[in-house]
């Protein structure tokens, strides 16, 4: 995570960076963004059990989104909950863990701006809340990421955007206010040049690869337990990740059009590209 982000930041979002350069919201227009879209973040939103509900999508049927995400939502909750519960076991040690209250201090004062409306804790209180936070951390930086950004055989990111006129990096004039006024001059007027398209369409193609040092979820590249409990709570993961993967091919053989963005194989440990 921490190799990707630098790489970002020298290469997408610095002064002679792709995402300046040919973006909208590119230097200082891209910190006003992101400031605005932190200011409106929820812990909600990020924890998919509650976003799935708060948008009342339940019973929509085909969803494989919300139907793969869930699964793995809960594999990795099972996975968290038996790890964090071996190491903490009573709410107390979680309380009494300076290290650990401080992490979440941080992110909640800076990450979170301090806000008590985003519903991000400030202090951990009990094994329960640590549970969520985790299964939360762990699910943004492998499946979510995985649902908008990379597969093995189709590519979101790219499925979208790669027709520029889905997701235009930049605009030569504001989009229009009003309806009905539009024609196809104005249309050709505002979208990009070609020069800011292809550069805008090889930043996604780039973006939308697999890694090439790509680690599916749950296997790990160092082996940094030698304990028996651990080790064991790992391998079991690795198990239901795998029996997943079965049921998600099984499905996936009787649709027109696979989905394959969550099959634990093709989601990395955490973001990679």
């Amino acid at each position: 995570m921490l190799q990707i982000n630098i790489l970002a930041r020298n290469d997408l979002i610095s002064k002679d960076g792709i995402i300046t350069v040919f973006a909208g919201v590119g230097g200082d227009s891209l910190v006003k963004l992101l400031k605005h879209a932190t200011a409106s973040l929820t812990y909600s939103a990020l924890c998919l059990p509650d976003n799935i509900s708060e948008r009342g999508l339940e019973n929509v049927p085909h969803y494989y989104y919300r139907d793969d995400g869930m699964k793995l939502w809960n594999i990795i909750k099972k996975f968290v909950v038996a790890f964090l519960s071996h190491y903490y076991q009573s709410d107390a040690h979680v309380q009494k863990e300076t290290e650990l209250q401080r992490w979440i201090s941080e992110i909640f004062t800076n990450g979170f701006l301090g806000r008590d409306g985003s519903g991000i804790p400030s202090s951990f209180q009990t094994v329960t809340e640590l549970v969520k936070f985790v299964t939360m951390v762990i699910f943004t930086a492998s499946t979510q990421h995985a649902a908008v950004n990379n597969g093995q055989i189709l590519s979101p990111q790219f499925d979208f955007g790669g027709w520029m006129p889905n997701d235009p990096t930049a605009l030569r004039m504001p989009p229009p206010k009003v309806k009905g006024q539009t024609t196809e001059d104005t249309i050709l007027e505002t979208l990009p040049d070609v020069s800011t398209t292809v550069n805008g369409m090889a930043v996604l193609r780039l973006l939308s690869k697999v890694s090439t040092d790509h680690f599916p979820l749950g296997h790990f590249p160092e082996n940094l337990y030698d304990e028996d409990i651990p080790c064991k709570l790992i391998e079991d993961f690795q198990k239901d990740l795998r029996e997943l993967s079965d049921l998600i091919e099984e499905r996936n053989i009787k649709l027109e059009l696979p989905y394959t963005y969550l099959n634990p194989k093709n989601v990395d440990n955490s973001v990679a590209i």
